[in-house]
């Protein structure tokens, strides 16, 4: 089984790089990548238990993007050279914490109590903060989907756009790392398949993911076509972010529809 996007405490997820790799292994799990948000921190650790459970580890980034068609759009990097992307990381979690602050400020001129250091504690560290644990911290629980349409999504009350890098930038920092980029679970983030495939046309990608836990059949078919004219990957992956999580909780969650096999994107040359 390939899966190629996960998460660990680096970013969003539950467990340690580790302890991704073992519910991998324990899922048949062949070849995987640790995707952290803006983040590749656990890389080494995960190759390491990648080596002692005979998994084979990608090194890997997931990067968030702007672009005119989503505020928040994901970019997955793959063979990055860790060093390579470490700067381009430190920048993105720079901007990602002043994004925070400036979105609790705004919550906080409309009469909510609470502070950064409050959301901190919901994410487990400032690197990994996001509008969720700022949610969580302003009270909201259950469902979060009403409180984001208030005050966290374009156009609401409290919402702070992201600024850097837009899309282009994230896949040329991929490229310029070593890595080949690849546009993460493209209806996710974009409904609408005319702009789906704009943007997949427009953008310097290795690779779609197309096979995804949320894709439906007619998505996917979409998409493997788009691939397979474009010449890139076809990747998969169950956007793994641990056993508890409420969405992605388990490895082989994705179909294939009997469409195609789920590729890894070639190692570039060096």
């Amino acid at each position: 089984m390939i899966e190629l996007q996960s998460h660990s405490v680096i970013s969003d997820g539950q467990l340690e790089p580790a302890g991704v790799v073992e519910e991998a292994a324990k899922a048949g799990v062949e070849v995987l990548a640790l995707t952290d948000h803006d983040g590749v921190a656990g890389v080494p650790e995960a190759v390491e238990a990648g080596q002692r459970l005979g998994v084979e580890i990608v090194p890997a980034v997931e990067m968030s993007s702007v672009h005119e068609y989503a505020e928040d759009l994901h970019i997955c990097g793959y063979w990055v050279d860790v060093e390579k992307i470490t700067p381009a990381c430190e920048r993105a979690q720079e901007e990602r914490r002043n994004r925070a602050k400036k979105i609790v400020q705004n919550l906080r001129d409309h009469g909510f109590d609470l502070t950064f250091e409050d959301a901190v504690r919901e994410a487990g560290a400032a690197d990994a903060i996001g509008r969720p644990h700022i949610a969580k911290a302003a009270g909201a629980t259950g469902n979060l989907g009403p409180f984001f349409e208030e005050w966290l999504v374009p156009g609401a009350k409290a919402f702070v756009s992201r600024e850097w890098p837009d899309a282009n930038e994230a896949c040329a920092l991929i490229r310029e790392a070593g890595g080949v980029p690849v546009i993460a679970h493209p209806y996710w983030d974009i409904k609408v398949p005319e702009q789906v495939e704009e943007l997949i046309r427009a953008l310097d990608i290795g690779g779609i993911e197309v096979f995804y836990p949320s894709h439906t059949k007619k998505q996917t078919e979409h998409l493997l076509s788009l691939a397979g004219e474009l010449g890139v990957s076809a990747t998969a992956s169950s956007d793994f972010h641990g056993p508890t999580h409420k969405t992605f909780s388990r490895f082989g969650a994705y179909q294939t529809y009997d469409l195609g096999q789920p590729e890894v994107p070639p190692k570039p040359v060096a």
